[in-house]
């Protein structure tokens, strides 16, 4: 059980003037079993690749990009797995000769990221475990009908959560 589980959660937020929000339950499984499912993937990860979720999150969507190049800024408006320290990130990623990074000579502000053939290899045999982890960690434990409900709640969440 994690330290902050409903039960924990409930005696230290809910008050008899203030009780817990009609759907708090749904929430609290989410990001439990959201943490639960991403240390798992991590694991699974580091053991086969020595990749984190948010390198692999990377190679990810550089992976789906035209010609595997974003901006830096595009590349921090697509990562879902964090956002914070992305320069520090691509940096230790370029050191390992998974990315590279190159100026725009049109606007000296602009820097792209391109995932070279190295990393395209890591993200091509990595992606196989990393699937292969979902379903068991995740997917298994959904029925379809669930999958479409969770799959149609969680759009309903993110794009209410999307811009200013």
């Amino acid at each position: 059980m994690y330290a902050n589980s409903l039960r924990e959660y409930n005696i230290a937020v809910a008050t008899e003037t203030q009780p817990l929000p009609e759907h708090w339950t749904a929430w609290q499984m989410f990001f439990e079993a959201h943490a639960a499912v991403c240390a798992r993937l991590e694991a699974a990860l580091q053991a086969r690749h020595g990749l984190s979720l948010r390198w692999y999150d990377v190679l990810l969507q550089l992976h789906g990009a035209a010609e595997g190049r974003l901006t830096m800024r595009d590349l921090g408006r697509a990562v879902v797995i964090s956002k914070s320290g992305l320069t520090g990130l691509v940096d230790r990623m370029e050191r390992e000769g998974l990315v590279e990074r190159s100026g725009d000579p049109a606007d000296r502000r602009i820097v792209h990221v391109t995932l070279t053939p190295e990393g395209a290899a890591v993200y091509r045999r990595a992606r196989a475990d990393h699937r292969a982890a979902v379903a068991d960690r995740f997917l298994r434990h959904v029925s379809d009908g669930e999958a479409d409900v969770i799959e149609g709640a969680l759009r309903r969440v993110r794009d209410g959560n999307v811009g200013p």
